[in-house]
């Protein structure tokens, strides 16, 4: 019998009569065992057989438990499949179901979810738990107007919400209605004030709002409560809000804190593109192939539609351009 089996027929500090098992398994859950079996499993070390068959079945919170822990060490699969055998026994559960629907959200299974979230509400059409997963799959199917129905109905159950609020403001950022995004997104910060997403959804509705400078101050906040790995794509839109200001050096700055000098130059250069400024953007794609040589085939592509609507006089003829990049 593997660990795995073991998982499926324990329950710790009880042992059947006559069974002994080794210590892990005799300690109680909150004292760690999840965490130890857990780290067993990972390094395939094998638990005898005859110590353990004569354990009692676990019960639907402690197969719960376990899947939480798996949900903590981001093993999806293993998480869902602990939620499903705790649902199998208590099938009356809501929360085991609001559990099975993210994680299908979480792995692009939204349409599968909807079928836990329904439970839910249809258990209790007052769960406002229920109607944000709904929302939340909803929205992530495009039907946009079933998804603000049961979000709206969501905050209406309970304003604290958060997800459902950001949901909000995602839904609207789509439809173009970016006051009504960003005063969802308030709504969501009220609860999460520092919550990176959050204020990073919120910087890029203030972008397409063309409010520049609060899409800076947003990114800017949100960097500050952003682990260092996950910054890169906040210091992006961070680098094309500075840009939009005129700060271009700035905008090079924050292109390069998101990845490297190279990087840098050639989407400085998309965005000088972008804006017309063809003689600054060729500079910027020389210098990208400049230092990386790894950039030839990109930049080089990109430095030929830049100098395409030069002038001979700006470089068009194919000599090299002035210095103009950061």
């Amino acid at each position: 019998m593997t660990v795995g089996a073991v998982l499926a027929v324990c329950v710790a500090g009880v042992v059947a009569s006559g069974c002994s098992v080794p210590n892990f398994l005799s300690q109680p859950f909150e004292q760690g065992v999840y965490k130890d079996i857990l780290e067993r499993q990972a390094e395939g070390m094998p638990v005898e057989d005859d110590k353990l068959k004569n354990l009692p079945a676990m019960t639907a919170k402690e197969y719960e438990t376990l899947g939480d822990a798996y949900l903590a060490r981001n093993e999806i699969g293993q998480a869902e499949s602990k939620y499903q055998s705790a649902l199998a026994i208590d099938p009356t559960a809501w929360q085991l179901h609001y559990k099975i629907g993210v994680l299908l959200l979480k792995t692009g299974s939204a349409r599968e979810s909807l079928d836990h979230f329904g439970a839910m509400v249809q258990a209790d059409p007052m769960n406002a738990l229920g109607y944000e997963g709904r929302g939340r799959a909803l929205l992530a199917l495009r039907e946009y107007e079933e998804a603000e129905a049961a979000l709206r109905h969501a905050v209406d159950l309970n304003s604290g919400l958060w997800k459902a609020h950001e949901a909000l403001g995602v839904l609207y950022d789509r439809l173009g209605s970016f006051d009504e995004s960003i005063a969802q997104y308030r709504a969501a910060l009220t609860v999460r004030p520092d919550d990176p997403e959050v204020l990073n959804n919120m910087g890029m509705a203030f972008y397409l709002k063309k409010d520049y400078q609060k899409a800076i101050e947003t990114f800017e906040r949100a960097l500050s409560f952003t682990p260092a790995s996950d910054r890169a794509r906040t210091y992006n839109n961070l680098a094309r809000a500075y840009a939009k200001t005129g700060s271009y050096a700035r905008a090079f700055e924050s292109f390069r804190r998101a990845s490297d000098a190279p990087t840098a130059y050639n989407n400085l250069g998309v965005v000088y593109l972008e804006d017309g400024r063809s003689r600054q953007a060729a500079s910027c794609f020389e210098k990208a192939i400049q230092e990386s040589p790894s950039y030839y085939a990109a930049a080089n592509e990109n430095l030929i539609t830049a100098r395409q609507s030069l002038s001979p006089s700006d470089g068009g003829d194919g000599v090299r351009i002035a210095a103009v990049c950061p």
